[in-house]
């Protein structure tokens, strides 16, 4: 018996085929943009479980206009060093939204990084998925890099 009809005769043949059938090459698009921040209700003192806001202008490269952002985001720890964070945030450009979600430790010294998830959009967005690289220089401006996966044809 091959090996493959032996998994599939245990339930996992559809595992195993997917598992040893590489995924073809996505073609992969990346968007940049930079956040100037303009509001935010972090608290001095915070504690898990509490909530706030951040708004954002954001920027083309260039410094073109491109839209407003706005994070919606959770405390999920408070260490020595400074609060764990969990934000999801929309993008709002003039094609379309760009949601993604992210989860950084909100210190140490700038700059700082984080990866996140883009979890879709809508408009020109509206099957964007993929991740995102986010970079704060300072306290106040984010770089933020999306790498789109394009959809197969």
């Amino acid at each position: 018996m091959k090996r493959r009809d032996h998994l599939a005769s245990l339930g996992l043949g559809l595992v195993a085929g997917a598992l040893a059938v590489p995924a073809p090459a996505q073609a992969r698009s990346t968007v940049e943009l930079l956040a100037r921040r303009k509001k935010i209700t972090l608290p001095d003192l915070p504690t898990p479980g509490l909530t706030y806001i951040a708004t954002f202008d954001l920027t083309d490269p260039a410094g073109a206009a491109a839209g407003v952002a706005a994070a919606s985001t959770s405390i999920v720890d408070v260490t020595l060093d400074g609060p764990v964070i969990l934000s999801q945030v929309v993008l709002q450009l003039a094609d379309g939204e760009i949601h993604y979600q992210r989860m950084i430790n909100r210190f140490g010294a700038f700059p700082r990084s984080s990866v996140g998830a883009i979890l879709g959009g809508t408009g020109a967005y509206a099957i964007a998925r993929g991740d995102v690289k986010i970079t704060w220089p300072d306290q106040d401006t984010v770089a933020i890099a999306l790498n789109l996966i394009e959809p197969s044809t």
